[in-house]
């Protein structure tokens, strides 16, 4: 994988000479013209990651304000076995793919979920996390017993989340709400009915805040959603190289072993 690395370093290194001339000769190999769009994250060994920063368990602030979490140790872990830089940018959910978009962030690791929509315009790493998606309601709400009983309810749901989109398929009214503790926090005050989201990420609500009566699950998919890093198409050297350190991580444990630590499970595996 750092043989690739230098050879990229090597072609930046002739490219104000391609320019001029279409074609150099350098240490035995040719560069052409057409090749002088090289990866920045490639070629500075450096990458941005772009996360929301307040979503616990996969990246959140401690009390002394560090940014920890599942997806900011994977991204750790992945930038230490390349031998690249790793830096994280924190960016509201609404506006993420944007910054992708744009290019101010090089990848977004955010839990998102690998769906047929966000393939025709994003590539993806290796997935690494495997969950279901999971129906919350109040633990006294004897009226909701699946998916099929929440047409015409409100769902508190982030307005552009592959969960908003499965409560919408359900006949849900939406009201807007990206973190995952204000949304369970209409439910109980309320402002909204249900919630849809992922079981690991609901665990994780009820064992941080020891709340294991307030609400339940009503209904879980069956469905397994798998979670990757979203990359913009074209940039294949950073994406290979990321799916490469990803599969080294997951047949060495790491990813299981970092999992443990914040979901006491085993994410990077489907649950049976």
């Amino acid at each position: 994988m750092r043989k690739k690395v230098k050879t990229w370093r090597k072609t930046v290194k002739v490219l104000a000479a391609a320019a001029a001339l279409g074609t150099v000769v350098s240490a035995g190999f040719t560069v052409s013209a057409e090749e002088t769009e090289v990866d920045p994250a490639v070629a500075d060994k450096k990458f941005v990651v772009g996360l929301e920063g307040t979503y616990a368990p996969y990246c959140y602030h401690r009390d002394d304000g560090e940014l920890i979490g599942f997806e900011v140790d994977v991204a750790k872990a992945i930038a230490e076995k390349i031998g690249y830089e790793v830096e994280f940018a924190e960016i509201k959910w609404d506006s993420i793919f944007e910054a992708l978009d744009a290019g101010t962030i090089d990848v977004v690791m955010n839990q998102v979920t690998i769906t047929d929509e966000r393939k025709e315009k994003y590539d993806f790493t290796t997935p690494y996390v495997y969950t279901q998606p999971v129906l919350i309601v109040k633990s006294d709400n004897e009226d909701v017993k699946s998916f099929d009983d929440i047409k015409g309810l409100k769902a508190a749901e982030g307005l552009t989340s592959n969960y908003n989109q499965i409560a919408q398929d359900y006949g849900a009214e939406i009201v807007g709400q990206d973190e995952i503790a204000l949304a369970l926090q209409c439910v109980l005050n309320g402002e909204a009915d249900v919630v849809v989201n992922d079981f690991l990420t609901y665990s994780y609500w009820t064992a941080q805040t020891g709340d294991t009566t307030s609400l339940k699950v009503a209904d879980t998919l069956d469905d397994v959603a798998s979670s990757a890093i979203v990359i913009n198409k074209g940039r294949d050297e950073l994406r290979d190289a990321l799916s490469e350190a990803i599969d080294e991580l997951l047949e060495e444990g790491k990813i299981s072993e970092i999992s443990e630590t914040y979901f006491n499970t085993d994410v990077s595996k489907v649950q049976e």
